[in-house]
């Protein structure tokens, strides 16, 4: 009897560790087991039935290796607000087409939000309605303004509040967010007005958004 109980519970335990082990969940259903890796655009499963799936036909994906889980395949505006790579007057628009694995921290019946980073650990926002095939991104850029450059537009100013840079950030998030929530009467005009590039203040206006009929 002893012997036969612990033949059960040696099964229970190697299916329960199966069970915890990695996978990926394909757009179709399926579910493949095993260790994942991320190559360019391409996943490679190494398990039992080794497998590999291009990054656009994957949803979801459960790895010790990558803290998000939700699969977005896009072509990601890219930002930075560090200073020493910010040219004055100029606001660049790069972008890549990407992978980026989310997480997504904030879940709500109007609209959920998505959060992951880049290669240089660049922090960025995504959010999804009911209506949306996949996450879409809020963007942002920054720019340096002011400098010496003020003289020239008005020779009044002195050199010392001439010479002054601001760092600037342009507020797409904003615009796109006010499209979609711009008619909910909880959503005061100050909190657009506040509203920042940051997980508090995107929970909020979601929070909000979400009390309106």
């Amino acid at each position: 009897m002893k012997l036969l109980l612990t033949f059960v519970l040696f099964f229970c335990s190697t299916g329960c560790f199966s069970q915890a082990g990695d996978y990926l969940i394909k757009n179709n259903g399926d579910t493949i087991w095993g260790d994942i890796k991320l190559k360019g655009s391409v996943f490679y499963v190494k398990g039992a039935n080794p497998a590999s799936c291009k990054a656009e036909d994957v949803n979801k994906i459960k790895s010790r290796s990558y803290k998000g889980n939700t699969v977005v395949t896009c072509t990601l505006q890219l930002y930075t607000d560090n200073i020493e790579y910010l040219e004055m007057d100029y606001l660049a628009k790069e972008a890549v087409d990407t992978v980026m694995i989310l997480s997504e921290i904030y879940s709500t019946p109007k609209i959920n939000l998505y959060y992951g980073v880049d290669d240089f650990r660049a922090p960025f926002y995504f959010y999804k309605t009911p209506t949306d095939a996949k996450p879409i991104q809020l963007v942002v850029r920054f720019s340096l303004e002011g400098g010496i450059n003020g003289l020239y537009n008005d020779p009044t100013k002195n050199i010392s509040g001439a010479s002054r840079i601001a760092l600037v950030e342009d507020r797409g998030y904003v615009n796109q967010l006010h499209t979609l929530m711009g008619d909910c009467e909880k959503i005061p005009d100050f909190m657009w007005e506040l509203l920042s590039y940051r997980i508090y203040s995107l929970k909020q206006l979601i929070k909000n958004y979400n009390s309106c009929n």
